[in-house]
């Protein structure tokens, strides 16, 4: 009776130590410092900036570049990159608005590119990068008011932050999602895992996370203050995100207290619409800053 009862046990223990050291192993990489990931920078794509350093809101120095409009600027938006990207593979994107008017500011999460800092946190910690360039641009730019345009881990920033920031006018979010638990089960299943050890292993990964960063790593969840966003949103979502599904984007969307539309594009997956129609979704991006802000 005892051996029967101590097998189960011991290999219940082993089995808790394989999958402590498979999350750890596997947080290591996934929340390790991101060089930049191209050369460029504004000039490349004709575009005039200043390159420019603030802190985050904890006081991480952060690094960014001003591009100024070319006349009469008619708003600002903040670019947000993705995880595992720098602001440089963003370029493309602050070309339209540049051209339309708008000041934009370009910078690195933390542990990106030209910031500071060595673990990446999903959105825990970086929110508090967002509300540092919000306060870069009231106390050095005089901007009290200003569009987000957010990608993937970028895009649950933005939306957390516009829950809390009255700075932020208008949002739109490329790649968003739910809750990053939700994501990583997404990213588990899509590397084929079952959905029950994919939910399994993200909870891990967000347990093993939280504890390295010492943050919640849980509470980056956009979807559990999306009735306090009460800014107009526009959500671009591939059909075939194999993260984060268009259900799940929809929810979000009608949980959003202000203005909220959903873009979706079907056979694009996670961050593909702008592969698949460029001039359509600088269009909408542009379209939906001139109108509201």
């Amino acid at each position: 009776m005892d051996t029967f009862r101590a097998g189960p046990l011991r290999g219940a223990g082993i089995g808790l130590l394989v999958g402590a050291g498979v999350s750890l192993a596997l947080t290591i990489p996934l929340m390790r410092r991101r060089a930049p990931g191209s050369p460029d920078t504004p000039a490349d794509f004709a575009m005039p900036y200043e390159p420019v350093r603030f802190p985050s809101r904890d006081g991480l120095r952060l690094g960014g570049w001003w591009i100024p409009a070319p006349a009469g600027p008619r708003g600002t938006v903040i670019l947000c990159p993705g995880q595992r990207t720098s602001m440089n593979d963003d370029l493309v994107h602050a070309v339209p608005l540049h051209r339309a008017g708008f000041n934009v500011l370009m910078f690195d999460f933390r542990a990106h590119g030209l910031s500071d800092g060595k673990l990446v946190t999903f959105g825990a910690l970086e929110q508090r990068d967002l509300l540092g360039a919000l306060d870069f641009l009231a106390r050095e730019r005089g901007v009290v008011c200003a569009g987000v345009l957010g990608f993937s881990m970028g895009a649950g920033v933005a939306l957390l932050v516009a829950a809390q920031d009255e700075r932020i006018g208008a949002v739109v979010v490329d790649g968003a999602f739910t809750q990053g638990v939700r994501l990583l089960t997404g990213w588990g299943a899509a590397r084929g895992l079952p959905r029950p050890a994919a939910s399994a292993l993200a909870w891990a990964l967000i347990l093993a996370g939280s504890a390295r960063a010492r943050c919640r790593l849980d509470r980056v969840a956009p979807i559990r203050v999306a009735g306090q966003i009460r800014v107009p949103v526009l959500f671009i979502h591939g059909d075939e995100d194999p993260f984060v599904s268009p259900d799940e984007i929809e929810a979000l969307a009608a949980r959003v207290a202000g203005p909220a539309q959903v873009w979706r594009v079907p056979g694009a997956g996670h961050r593909q619409v702008f592969d698949r129609h460029p001039g359509a979704y600088h269009a909408r991006v542009v379209a939906w800053f001139e109108q509201h802000l």
